[in-house]
């Protein structure tokens, strides 16, 4: 079975095309002597790809930037996520009585970061977006360390550290959005 490819999927492709049209406009515009009629087409035709292979060309780096965003978008979303789930985790064992209930301070913590990174506009294509990543994945390394101290009871400089890993991020990512 053929696969139906897009075009402009590949961009190394997309430019053989472009500059075969430019090639093939060329040969039909060589034998065409100046100052005959049919000149003036040919050469506009000739500028016709030229151009739109330079324009090609100029968008190229956005054209080539947009998976690498689509992944920062993802690794924000889903670092927002894991606030979420380790927020609601520690709201029922706390609710439970699993853990103590001062553990609640903390899903109000984690559920704040949770709803930034989750509401956080992720720069678009050929801008700073890959600046976000580094501090996603810190709140989201610092939600897993609140959890693993709550769950094991482990010393509470542990799940201190975890919400200094979440506030670093924090701020790492308010950084980025700020200097846009």
């Amino acid at each position: 079975m053929a696969t139906v490819k897009r075009m402009g999927d590949d961009p190394e492709e997309q430019i053989a095309v472009l500059q075969a049209q430019v090639r093939r406009r060329l040969a039909e515009l060589r034998p065409i002597r100046p100052g005959a009629e049919a000149y003036g087409k040919a050469t506009d035709a000739v500028i016709e790809a030229a151009t739109a292979l330079i324009n090609y060309e100029e968008r190229l780096p956005l054209l080539l930037d947009q998976a690498p965003r689509r992944l920062s978008l993802l690794i924000v979303r889903w670092s927002g996520m894991v606030p979420t789930a380790v927020g609601a985790s520690l709201a029922v064992a706390a609710g439970a009585g699993w853990l103590a209930r001062w553990w609640l301070l903390m899903v109000i913590v984690l559920f704040a970061a949770a709803v930034f990174l989750l509401r956080l506009p992720v720069h678009p294509p050929g801008d700073r977006h890959l600046l976000l990543r580094p501090g996603a994945v810190l709140v989201a390394a610092g939600s897993l360390l609140i959890a693993i101290a709550a769950v094991l009871h482990l010393p509470f400089w542990l799940a201190g550290l975890g919400l200094l890993f979440l506030a670093v991020g924090l701020w790492w990512i308010r950084n980025q959005v700020a200097e846009r």
